[in-house]
């Protein structure tokens, strides 16, 4: 008999019998209905199931006499827990409302972005084919398309006589070099054969 006392099976037949039927563990009633007013259970904070299943249905705008708190359940009237069920039906679909006018509003304003995107992007092309069609019959214009296949070949033939003239002056550069390279072993060759002779006559 005491061990049924300390567990509070006997509190709890006591509850129901004072008219009390529906009952709910504290921590699946605090997981259950904390949606119904989260700041009554701030996330993060360690409150315990009984101490914040009482906090939370304290901060509720319902008959506080239709309940009743035991040793590990909170009871309730007839009733009382079937509305507890529509009030929290009711804050889902609050919830939900919300969330979708939130992506219906995001959507709204990528759609609206990319009209805007595909609007500016239309102003130019037409800008640019009035453009093109204000200047097309210029004499200038009609010159210009007809030697534009042009430009790109003489662009290239300028390109290799360039590289042609270069090459020339490095060749003609080079030739000079090897004239005086040749001019010098000469001189050279002259001198120490005029040291070879003068030794010579001194020896003699």
């Amino acid at each position: 008999m005491h061990q049924l006392r300390c567990n509070g099976v006997l509190e709890g037949i006591r509850i129901c019998r004072k008219g009390f039927p529906n009952r709910i563990l504290y921590g699946d009633f605090k997981q259950r209905y904390r949606i119904l007013n989260p700041a009554a259970i701030p996330e993060g904070q360690f409150i315990d199931n009984k101490k914040g299943a009482e906090k939370l249905l304290g901060s509720l705008d319902i008959d506080h006499s239709q309940y009743k708190l035991g040793h590990t359940k909170v009871f309730f009237k007839a009733g009382l827990l079937g509305t507890l069920e529509e009030m929290r039906d009711d804050r889902l679909a609050l919830i939900i409302t919300g969330i979708q006018a939130r992506s219906r509003g995001f959507l709204s304003r990528v759609e609206f972005q990319k009209i805007v995107e595909r609007r500016d992007a239309l102003l130019v092309i037409q800008w640019n084919v009035r453009a093109f069609m204000g200047v097309k019959n210029w004499p200038w214009m009609k010159l210009y398309f007809k030697i534009k296949p042009l430009l790109k070949s003489a662009e290239t033939e300028k390109e290799m006589a360039n590289m042609k003239e270069e090459f020339t002056k490095l060749k003609e550069a080079y030739a000079k070099s090897e004239a005086r390279r040749k001019e010098l072993e000469e001189k050279m060759v002259s001198i120490l054969q005029e040291k070879n002779d003068l030794q010579l006559a001194m020896q003699s």
